[in-house]
């Protein structure tokens, strides 16, 4: 930035031992475009009544030195640029906040140094001011009292918000099928973001409720990617949110200066959120039984016997009859006890005595049930019956 580096902003108090780059905050005091010793500097500045540091976003502009103070900092919807007329890309504003976010806010003279090279390449895209190759972006850099790893700060924060910077989306994966009571089942989440890469070391705040309810906390690991576990008490819906409280600033923030001959200033620090919301259904595994019904004396199938099932509680949950290969078949049963009851048999044979089955995760019990043929009614045998023959008589 541009100004005397003697010129104080309003309210800003040294140290008796104080030094010229001290004024300026955490950086380098450069020589200006036009060559003028000590008249610029390459990183933060302190700003009056604000907590921590800012940097300099207009480079043709006098220094915050000029500036006759600043209005309070508001939200950057868009920056244009003041030298060259032109829109810094939605892209390249998340991309400078996301470097001023994590980086900006620092007492490190290479790390501020840095930061300040990366904002002007971000807001001054294509210009002198902007990396790889811009004339004066290099210069700033190239002075014998800046440290050449300024520069490959500046060149690993650009590479690293190109594959991180936001908006941030948490993301939590579906699970195949419902979650089972008492069964632990693991859901992995993660953090993406804007270029879609995974964002390692995200701290998630877990909040679950509804079939199970629980909080807790998990981080991303290397790859971006997080895992918790889940454990319902009971049939019904799990409510999973995930939230990340403590991104990377995914917005500029800006103070006006009162004189607009000056540069504008954009806050170090900040942080952005995002969270996500599954509802995940759980329910016990159902199970089934198969009714194979035969006649006890030929062994053949028979059909439409009618049956119904009953719960241990004594409730009918499912009623049917045998096909014509004396089979009937009830589904969707939750594991447990059941009656297998005979309601109605085929002519000629006597209803089959009631059955129990047991009726496990995900499996079909198979019942036998024998009808005996209603044994016939023996048929009386007529009785002799001996008639004597009175003796006629005459008169």
């Amino acid at each position: 930035m541009l100004g005397a580096a003697a010129a104080l902003g309003a309210g800003i108090l040294l140290a008796p031992n104080a030094i010229a780059a001290d004024e300026w905050g955490p950086g380098y005091l450069i020589p200006d475009s036009t060559g003028n010793p000590d008249a610029s500097h390459i990183g933060a500045y302190k700003v009056a009544g604000v907590d921590g540091v800012a940097y300099c976003g207009d480079p043709e502009l006098a220094g915050p030195d000029a500036a006759g103070g600043y209005s309070p900092a508001q939200p950057v919807a868009a920056w244009t640029s003041k030298s060259s007329g032109k829109s810094a890309s939605a892209e390249d504003l998340a991309r400078a906040a996301y470097v001023l976010g994590k980086y900006g806010q620092t007492d490190n003279d290479e790390q501020a140094a840095a930061v300040d090279a990366v904002v002007y390449t971000y807001l001054e895209a294509g210009s002198t001011y902007a990396l790889p190759d811009g004339k004066r972006a290099l210069e700033r850099l190239g002075y014998s009292n800046v440290p050449p790893s300024v520069k490959k700060w500046a060149t690993g924060y650009l590479n690293e918000a190109a594959m991180f910077a936001g908006p941030y989306k948490v993301n939590i994966k579906p699970v195949d099928g419902a979650l089972k009571p008492g069964v632990k089942t693991s859901v992995t989440l993660d953090v993406t973001s804007a270029s879609g890469h995974k964002v390692p070391g995200i701290k998630l705040d877990l909040d679950v409720s509804g079939a199970m309810a629980g909080a807790g906390s998990i981080t991303t690991n290397a790859d971006g990617e997080a895992t918790a576990t889940l454990t319902p008490a009971q049939d019904g819906t799990v409510d999973l949110t995930a939230q990340a409280k403590t991104l990377p600033a995914t917005q500029l923030h800006a103070l006006t200066p009162n004189d607009a001959k000056a540069q504008r200033l954009l806050l170090a620090g900040g942080a952005s959120s995002a969270q996500a919301e599954v509802h995940l259904k759980t329910e016990s595994p159902k199970g089934g039984l198969v009714v194979t019904k035969t006649a006890a004396d030929t062994k053949r199938p028979l059909p439409g016997v009618e049956f119904e099932v009953k719960n241990s509680a004594g409730k009918t949950v499912a009623t049917g009859s045998t096909d014509a290969k004396g089979t009937w078949q009830a589904t969707d049963l939750t594991p447990g006890t059941y009656t297998v009851h005979e309601v109605k048999a085929v002519e000629g044979y006597q209803l089959a005595a009631d059955q129990q089955t047991t009726v496990t995760d995900g499996k079909t019990a198979d019942v036998e049930v024998k009808d005996v043929k209603i044994p016939e009614q023996s048929k009386p045998q007529p009785r002799p019956v001996t008639i004597s023959v009175l003796p006629q008589t005459g008169t």
